[in-house]
Order: structure tokens, then sequence, then C-alpha cells
């Protein structure tokens, strides 16, 4: 009683409207370019985040503020993967 499910957390989080505060731990952000013939992507740091949009920023908010550093399109698609309290990947 009481476990957390990781996939149903995953499914519930990495909305648009998601605060950063929620993927300090126990998560990476993923941020992919929208130009369609762009495949380049990021992994972001949560905690440099925190730092820079403050912990009640959504993700809408820092996805919309972030540059492709191969095309130059402004605004990401910021995927949330759940890696697990150990970081495996589970």
């Amino acid at each position: 009683m009481g476990s957390v499910n990781p996939e149903r957390e995953a499914r519930r989080r990495g909305r648009p409207t998601d605060p950063l505060r929620l993927f300090a731990r126990d998560w990476t952000l993923v941020a992919h370019c929208r130009r369609p013939g762009c495949r380049h992507f990021r992994e972001l740091t949560a905690g440099l985040l925190l730092k820079a949009y403050g912990p009640d920023a959504t993700l809408a908010q820092v996805a919309e503020r972030l540059r492709c550093s191969e095309c130059g399109l402004h605004g990401a698609r910021i995927e949330a993967k759940y890696i697990g309290r150990w970081g495996d990947g589970r």
C-alpha cells in the first residue's frame, strides 16, 4: 500500500502546466527541437533550470525560451522521463 507506480506518474507529469520543482529528483528532462527536419535533442539538468527560472516556472515557460543550437528555432518540446530513485531507468 502507498507505493508509487512510476508508469502512472510519468503519464501524469510532463504536461506543459507542471512546475519544475516536480522534476528535481527521479526525473530527467529532454528537449527536442520542433523543426520537422531537425532531430536535435538535449538532456536538461533540472537543478540548473530551477536556478535559472525558479521552482514555480512551468515546462511550457521553459520550452518557449529554449533555442535549438543546430537550426536556431525558438521553442522546444520537453519530454519528462522517470529514471527511478537510483537512476537505473527502472
